[in-house]
Protein backbone atom coordinates (compact mmCIF):
# COMPACT_ATOMS: atom_id res chain seq x y z
CA UNK A 1 0.00 0.00 0.00
CA UNK A 2 1.41 3.40 -0.91
CA UNK A 3 2.24 6.16 1.54
CA UNK A 4 -0.20 8.43 -0.33
CA UNK A 5 -3.14 6.04 0.12
CA UNK A 6 -2.40 5.65 3.83
CA UNK A 7 -2.04 9.43 4.23
CA UNK A 8 -5.36 10.03 2.48
CA UNK A 9 -7.15 7.39 4.60
CA UNK A 10 -5.76 8.79 7.86
CA UNK A 11 -6.68 12.33 6.81
CA UNK A 12 -10.22 11.16 5.94
CA UNK A 13 -10.48 9.36 9.30
CA UNK A 14 -9.39 12.41 11.31
CA UNK A 15 -11.61 14.77 9.32
CA UNK A 16 -14.62 12.48 9.77
CA UNK A 17 -13.87 12.29 13.49
CA UNK A 18 -13.70 16.11 13.73
CA UNK A 19 -16.98 16.36 11.84
CA UNK A 20 -18.56 13.69 14.09
CA UNK A 21 -19.33 11.70 10.94
CA UNK A 22 -19.50 8.26 12.52
CA UNK A 23 -20.59 6.49 9.34
CA UNK A 24 -17.58 7.86 7.44
CA UNK A 25 -15.23 6.75 10.24
CA UNK A 26 -16.74 3.27 10.13
CA UNK A 27 -16.47 3.09 6.33
CA UNK A 28 -12.69 3.42 6.61
CA UNK A 29 -12.40 0.34 8.84
CA UNK A 30 -12.69 -3.40 8.26
CA UNK A 31 -15.83 -4.98 9.76
CA UNK A 32 -13.71 -6.93 12.27
CA UNK A 33 -11.19 -4.16 12.99
CA UNK A 34 -9.83 -3.67 16.50
CA UNK A 35 -9.47 -0.27 18.14
CA UNK A 36 -7.40 -0.03 21.32
CA UNK A 37 -8.25 3.08 23.33
CA UNK A 38 -7.25 4.07 26.89
CA UNK A 39 -10.68 2.89 28.07
CA UNK A 40 -10.27 -0.61 26.65
CA UNK A 41 -10.35 -2.64 23.44
CA UNK A 42 -13.15 -2.27 20.90
CA UNK A 43 -13.80 -5.14 18.51
CA UNK A 44 -15.70 -4.54 15.29
CA UNK A 45 -17.69 -1.72 13.83
CA UNK A 46 -20.64 -2.08 16.23
CA UNK A 47 -18.41 -1.43 19.26
CA UNK A 48 -16.69 1.41 17.36
CA UNK A 49 -20.10 2.92 16.64
CA UNK A 50 -21.21 2.70 20.28
CA UNK A 51 -17.95 4.28 21.47
CA UNK A 52 -18.09 7.10 18.91
CA UNK A 53 -21.78 7.76 19.59
CA UNK A 54 -21.07 8.14 23.33
CA UNK A 55 -18.09 10.38 22.59
CA UNK A 56 -20.17 12.63 20.36
CA UNK A 57 -22.97 12.82 22.95
CA UNK A 58 -20.53 13.70 25.76
CA UNK A 59 -18.45 16.19 23.81
CA UNK A 60 -19.27 19.04 21.54
CA UNK A 61 -16.85 21.05 19.46
CA UNK A 62 -14.46 18.11 19.11
CA UNK A 63 -11.40 19.16 17.13
CA UNK A 64 -8.32 17.38 15.88
CA UNK A 65 -5.21 19.46 15.16
CA UNK A 66 -1.96 18.13 13.75
CA UNK A 67 1.01 19.00 15.97
CA UNK A 68 3.21 19.71 12.97
CA UNK A 69 5.13 16.45 12.97
CA UNK A 70 2.82 15.05 10.33
CA UNK A 71 2.01 11.46 9.52
CA UNK A 72 4.85 8.96 9.62
CA UNK A 73 4.30 5.95 7.34
CA UNK A 74 6.23 2.71 7.23
CA UNK A 75 4.88 -0.24 5.27
CA UNK A 76 1.16 -0.62 6.00
CA UNK A 77 1.33 1.43 9.20
CA UNK A 78 0.86 5.15 9.82
CA UNK A 79 1.54 7.04 13.05
CA UNK A 80 0.06 10.46 13.80
CA UNK A 81 0.55 12.83 16.73
CA UNK A 82 -2.24 15.36 17.24
CA UNK A 83 -4.02 17.53 19.78
CA UNK A 84 -7.56 16.40 20.47
CA UNK A 85 -9.83 18.97 22.13
CA UNK A 86 -13.42 19.82 22.78
CA UNK A 87 -16.05 20.89 25.25
CA UNK A 88 -18.03 18.47 27.39
CA UNK A 89 -21.82 18.54 27.30
CA UNK A 90 -21.74 20.48 30.59
CA UNK A 91 -19.34 23.16 29.30
CA UNK A 92 -15.92 21.95 30.48
CA UNK A 93 -13.15 22.60 27.93
CA UNK A 94 -10.45 19.96 27.50
CA UNK A 95 -7.37 19.33 25.40
CA UNK A 96 -5.04 16.35 25.23
CA UNK A 97 -2.00 15.31 23.22
CA UNK A 98 -2.69 11.99 21.50
CA UNK A 99 -1.04 9.48 19.20
CA UNK A 100 -2.73 7.07 16.81
CA UNK A 101 -1.20 4.08 15.13
CA UNK A 102 -3.14 2.94 12.06
CA UNK A 103 -2.45 -0.53 10.68
CA UNK A 104 -3.97 -1.24 7.28
CA UNK A 105 -5.00 -4.38 5.48
CA UNK A 106 -5.82 -3.45 1.91
CA UNK A 107 -7.13 0.09 1.92
CA UNK A 108 -8.98 -0.17 5.25
CA UNK A 109 -7.91 0.10 8.87
CA UNK A 110 -7.48 -3.28 10.53
CA UNK A 111 -5.97 -2.20 13.85
CA UNK A 112 -6.10 1.26 15.41
CA UNK A 113 -4.32 2.16 18.63
CA UNK A 114 -5.06 5.51 20.29
CA UNK A 115 -2.87 6.63 23.17
CA UNK A 116 -3.25 9.65 25.43
CA UNK A 117 -2.63 10.43 29.09
CA UNK A 118 -5.97 10.45 30.88
CA UNK A 119 -4.64 12.18 34.00
CA UNK A 120 -4.35 15.67 32.45
CA UNK A 121 -7.76 15.12 30.91
CA UNK A 122 -9.17 14.27 34.36
CA UNK A 123 -7.55 17.40 35.80
CA UNK A 124 -9.16 19.58 33.15
CA UNK A 125 -12.64 18.14 33.60
CA UNK A 126 -12.84 17.37 37.34
CA UNK A 127 -15.95 18.90 38.87
CA UNK A 128 -16.42 19.74 42.53
CA UNK A 129 -13.82 20.14 45.25
CA UNK A 130 -13.57 16.43 46.11
CA UNK A 131 -12.94 15.36 42.52
CA UNK A 132 -10.38 18.12 41.99
CA UNK A 133 -8.65 17.25 45.26
CA UNK A 134 -8.44 13.55 44.35
CA UNK A 135 -7.07 14.21 40.85
CA UNK A 136 -4.59 16.83 42.10
CA UNK A 137 -3.41 14.44 44.81
CA UNK A 138 -2.62 11.74 42.24
CA UNK A 139 -0.87 14.26 39.98
CA UNK A 140 1.16 15.61 42.90
CA UNK A 141 2.34 12.09 43.83
CA UNK A 142 3.31 11.33 40.25
CA UNK A 143 5.18 14.62 39.89
CA UNK A 144 7.12 14.00 43.15
CA UNK A 145 8.37 10.77 41.64
CA UNK A 146 9.80 12.71 38.69
CA UNK A 147 12.08 14.93 40.78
Amino acid sequence: MSDEIIAAAVSDFMQALSEKNIEKVLSLCHDDAIWIVPEGTLRGKEEFKDYLTRSVELNRDMKVADTGIGLIVQGDTGVLEYVFSGTTSDGMKWEVLAFCIYEFSGEKIKLLTTVYDRLPLAKQTARGWLSRMAVNSVISRVEKGLH
